[in-house]
Order: C-alpha cells, then sequence, then structure tokens
C-alpha cells in the first residue's frame, strides 16, 4: 500500500509530521537586554512616556510594554519609533499662532504628519515580536519609518485568553491583530497610544505563521463573508501587505508531502523540530530549520542559538488549534484554476518574498501564496528561513524597501 507515494510502513512517521506542519506556532523570549529593555508598562495607558534618549545612538531602540488590546488580549508590544523632528515652518506656525491666537491645527498637523507607512511587523512559529526588533527595527527607524510588533498569544509576553489553554483558535489571532492594527490609530476609542496619528497608514509584513494569519485577516476584513462588518477596510489606512517566507494558504499538509519525497532526512528534522521540539536543544536541527544550516553560521554564534533557543522555549506556551485551522485555511476559498484569492483586486499593493535558503518553505509553497495574492511571482532572496536574523537579514530589507518605494 502506498500513502502520498510513501510505502505504508512509514504511516507511523508520516502522521506527526502532517499534524504539526499543517500549522507550526508562535513563541516569545526570554528576557533580552538588547531587546526588551527600557519600559514595560503594565496597561495602555501611557501617563509616562519613555525617558529621552541619553544619546544619539538610543533613538532609535526598540520599547517593550504589555498593552491591552481592543480584543481584550494583553499583549507584549514592540515599537521602534524614529523622534520627531519639527521643522523651521512648523516652528514659526506654532510662535504666530501663540502670538496672534490663530488656529494652525490643521495646518501643522498636516505638516508635522510623517508621509512615511509605520511598519507593522507579525512573527511567526516559535518567535514573537523580539525577532523584530534585532535589525529590522532599529534599522528602518533608523530610515525615518516607524516600527511596530505585537506577540500572539501563547508566547511568553502574550499569555492566552483563557487560563492555562495549550491551543489557541486561528479567530483569537485574527482578532488580536485587527485590534492590534486598529489600535495604532490615535483617534480610535481602544487606542494603543503610541501617537502615531489619527489615520497613520500601515504596511503590514507577516513571515511564516504571522503571514498565515494575516491572511485570514485579509479574508474576514475584505472578503465576502464580512457580513457583520466587524472588521472594516475602512478602520484601518492599509499601504500594503508583505508576507515573507509565509506558509502557503493550504498550510503544510502539500509541503509535508514534498519534504518526504524529497529526503525522509530533511522531513524528520522537521518532524522532531517542530513535534519534538528538537529545535529548543538540539543546536544543529535548530540551525537547519531556521539559519541556513551548519556549512555556513550565517553570522549567529552558538551563543546566538543558545540565546534563540531560551526564546523558543519561552514562546511555546500554547500553540495554534490545528484541528479547527484545517476547516478554516485559506486555500479553501482560492479559485480552483488560478489559485486566486476572490478578494485580491481590493487589497491595496502586495508583495510576496521567499528565500533561496527557506528550510521549512519550500518553493512551491511560496509560489501558492504568490498567487493566491494575486501575483504572477515572489521576490527570492538570498536568506535562510529568518530572513529577519542573521548576517543577511539586509536582503529581506532591501526587499521591503524596494515595495515601499514602488507604492
Amino acid at each position: 500500500m502506498m500513502i502520498g507515494g510513501a510505502p505504508s510502513f512509514l504511516l507511523l512517521f508520516l502522521l506527526p509530521i502532517t499534524v504539526v506542519l499543517s500549522a507550526f506556532e508562535v513563541p516569545y523570549p526570554q528576557t533580552s537586554a538588547q531587546i526588551r529593555s527600557s519600559i514595560v508598562a503594565s496597561d495602555a495607558s501611557f501617563a509616562t512616556p519613555p525617558p529621552p534618549p541619553q544619546n544619539k545612538n538610543d533613538e532609535n531602540q526598540p520599547i517593550t510594554r504589555q498593552i491591552l488590546l481592543g480584543s481584550g488580549t494583553m499583549a507584549e508590544v514592540i515599537t521602534c519609533i524614529p523622534p520627531k523632528k519639527t521643522t523651521s515652518p512648523d516652528m514659526l506656525e506654532n510662535i504666530f499662532s501663540s502670538l496672534f491666537g490663530t488656529d494652525n491645527t490643521s495646518s501643522s498637523s498636516s505638516s508635522s504628519k510623517n508621509n512615511k507607512p509605520t511598519l507593522a511587523f507579525l512573527h511567526g512559529s516559535f518567535h514573537a515580536s523580539w525577532c523584530w526588533a534585532e535589525n529590522y527595527m532599529p534599522y528602518f527607524a533608523s530610515l525615518g519609518y516607524p516600527c511596530v510588533a505585537f506577540s500572539l498569544q501563547g508566547t511568553g509576553g502574550t499569555p492566552v485568553m483563557e487560563m492555562g489553554a495549550k491551543k489557541v483558535k486561528i479567530a483569537s489571532h485574527v482578532a488580536d491583530l485587527n485590534a492590534f492594527l486598529k489600535g495604532l490609530s490615535d483617534d480610535d476609542t481602544a487606542s494603543l497610544g503610541l501617537g502615531l496619528g489619527d489615520d497613520p497608514k500601515i504596511l503590514l509584513i507577516g513571515h511564516s505563521f504571522g503571514g498565515l494569519t494575516i491572511m485570514k485577516w485579509l479574508e474576514q476584513t475584505y472578503g465576502d463573508n464580512n457580513d457583520d462588518n466587524s472588521n472594516s477596510p475602512k478602520d484601518i489606512n492599509l499601504a500594503g501587505v508583505g508576507l515573507m517566507c509565509s506558509v502557503p494558504p493550504s498550510g503544510n499538509g502539500a509541503m509535508t508531502m514534498r519534504f518526504i519525497r524529497r529526503s525522509l532526512v530533511d522531513a524528520w528534522k522537521i518532524t522532531a523540530g517542530f513535534v519534538m521540539k528538537k529545535a529548543i536543544t538540539d543546536k544543529a536541527i535548530c540551525r537547519d530549520l531556521f539559519f541556513g544550516g551548519t556549512e555556513d553560521d550565517n553570522g549567529i554564534s552558538d551563543e546566538d542559538v543558545e540565546r534563540y533557543q531560551s526564546y523558543f522555549q519561552r514562546d511555546t506556551v500554547a500553540t495554534i488549534d490545528l484541528g479547527d485551522l484545517a476547516k478554516k485555511l485559506p486555500s479553501a476559498l482560492a479559485d480552483v484554476e488560478t489559485g486566486r484569492a476572490p478578494f485580491v483586486d481590493r487589497l491595496p499593493p502586495v508583495f510576496v518574498v521567499g528565500a533561496t535558503e527557506d528550510f521549512i518553505v519550500d518553493r512551491e509553497g511560496v509560489d501558492e501564496t504568490a498567487r493566491y495574492m494575486g501575483l504572477e511571482e515572489p521576490l527570492i532572496v538570498d536568506s535562510p528561513h529568518d530572513v529577519m536574523l542573521g548576517r543577511r537579514w539586509n536582503n529581506g530589507a532591501d526587499a521591503i524597501l524596494e515595495f515601499i518605494g514602488a507604492l
């Protein structure tokens, strides 16, 4: 008997792979002086602002807080927002306004508004918002782009709403993402108070499982089934969407079978890494899955691997409810012939990025995601799965900048 091209004696081997690879999960790190230092607030009220930077190099350092989202989740949020610079015209307008009592609210707000989009990052499995804070957030903030990220439920920084739960439904992640994006506006009743303006332009970027979560959010926001208008495109000024090494719309089931046909060794590494959580304890497996293997360390030392593994340990408190997700995969709505989502014509500009050395998401999976998002082909960058970490992080960052330049 053959099962998906594999002999039946592999059944016991296939089942655990199929179960876990239908979606990878999300996690969060232990305390890191470099990433999670600064202010940690216990609620959404920022009565006490962060202290001013001690020197110019500190201006674009990430700040971590716990904030109550409009969905009811107490979420870990990392921000890296460039300091506001008042231009000479703004200063003159303020002086004239104070001297002559004129109202320059509209003109000053428009002139001082940051026209650059806010980059909102969403992490993937065995990661949390810390993964964006090491390289991407300080880098983009140094170029004038406000950066924000939050950690999904089940990670160390964002506890599950149901005490003691070990599984999180995809609908909970989508609700948290929607609340987070709406809260970026200072005008929203559930504003997070980040000072980004009343209607900030947002470029939403997801990695790995975060990409699949974004697909489900787009489905609920732009799809035909949004009957109750709970997620309205009018509520969020979405300038664009980016999916990087994303789990494809069909989940990881089809990829699982491709992995098995290509290499039982590689399939076993993925199974051991995620199902048995060997990525937390085995440095070689950890490097293979996320950082490009052991032949080239990609600028990641053994000490870095140990640090990341400690984060992975913290960020596997609760995982996605795979049984629930299997019934709601984005691919269920895709056009049978083209693979496109039915709502792609309503979306803002989109980009899809794959990586040359991605051990987890293969090229077929990246192509599937590109088709689903209405693109002819993805952009492939020289990188392992974790495009935001290691020596080659700038390749993915350059892809983002190229996309922003075309907006």
